[in-house]
């Protein structure tokens, strides 16, 4: 039997950095980018096009565009909020781009300042625009197994968000542990019944998880042995949620890996090439690392780098 290809999805440089408060160049996070790159790493989210009020650590999402490889073959995506945010992706180049829903209407007006509603609106606008552009287009439901502020996210819920968004067009979906409390069964019985309600192939589907709690790898297995085979993730565990206290990185892409392969998937990732990017990632993250694999095969990463990221020197 020929090994499954599991895509990974590495969000460092946008889910990774938003929430550091020390702005990191432009340079740097191309120099990230070209690092995953490197790695063989398929799938790369690099920036987000928001506000610069409200993200500023995004504020360069255009400079970003123009500095990517225009020959390269990974796949590119941006991460928008509103219309104007698909305007600007698309006029800076990107053919790949997400739009975040949330299971929760607490969560989603913190998260976009705006109601499930409003998104729905949007969606409607964009998903139109897109078919016109040739652009691919992502939903992600944010909260998707637990809410901060409403807590346990029911399935119904889920499956509700994702069949919204399915009757609008054929978009991926993703479902988020945006803050680490998904167990193994919620995301089996997520996973399930969002396939059964919206009858969408399990290729459509992306998982997201987040270690806080240390279960991210087995929700993963959970998520393998329930068909879905593209998960995001980020390089030396950078990432976090302003709205979830407490919340930590998404899981490290060099554990997601290590683990899938294992397990007897293929990724395609140079293991050496992505613990190089997870150390360099790792200089630009306020949070100490939660990651397993730097600290058993690169362990004098942790004595080399100075902490906070503030005492490190743009472009050094």
């Amino acid at each position: 039997m020929s090994q499954q290809f599991v895509e990974v999805i590495d969000v460092a440089p946008r889910d990774g950095l938003q929430n550091e408060a020390q702005l990191v160049s432009t340079e740097n996070k191309l120099a990230l980018i070209a690092a995953l790159i490197a790695a063989r790493v398929p799938s790369i989210q690099t920036t987000s096009f928001a506000h610069p009020k409200w993200v500023p650590q995004m504020a360069d999402a255009e400079a970003i565009a123009q500095g990517l490889s225009k020959t390269s073959t990974v796949k590119f995506s941006a991460l928008i909020l509103n219309f104007k945010g698909y305007e600007r992706a698309v006029a800076a180049g990107f053919r790949r781009v997400d739009l975040a829903l949330s299971a929760s209407e607490t969560f989603h007006r913190l998260n976009t300042n705006q109601s499930t509603a409003d998104s729905l609106k949007l969606l409607d606008l964009v998903g139109k625009a897109a078919e016109r552009d040739g652009v691919s287009f992502r939903v992600g439901i944010a909260v998707s197994f637990h809410c901060p502020f409403e807590g346990r996210t029911p399935v119904a819920a889920v499956v509700s968000h994702a069949r919204e968004a399915r009757a609008r067009g054929a978009y991926k979906i993703g479902l988020s542990d945006t803050d680490g409390m998904a167990f193994p069964d919620q995301v089996s019985d997520a996973v399930a019944a969002v396939r059964e309600e919206t009858k969408i192939n399990s290729g459509d589907l992306i998982l997201h998880f987040h270690d806080t709690y240390g279960r991210a790898l087995a929700n993963v297995s959970a998520g393998l042995d329930a068909g879905v085979r593209s998960y995001d993730a980020s390089a030396g565990g950078l990432g976090g949620c302003p709205f979830c206290p407490a919340a930590s990185g998404n899981v490290a892409t060099e554990d997601l890996v290590a683990f899938v392969e294992g397990l007897g998937f293929v990724t395609g990732i140079d293991m050496e090439k992505l613990l190089d990017a997870a150390e360099f990632a790792r200089r630009f993250c306020s949070r100490p690392y939660e990651g397993h694999l730097l600290k058993v095969l690169r362990p004098a990463h942790f004595t080399k780098w100075p902490h906070p990221p503030e005492q490190i020197q743009p472009n050094a």
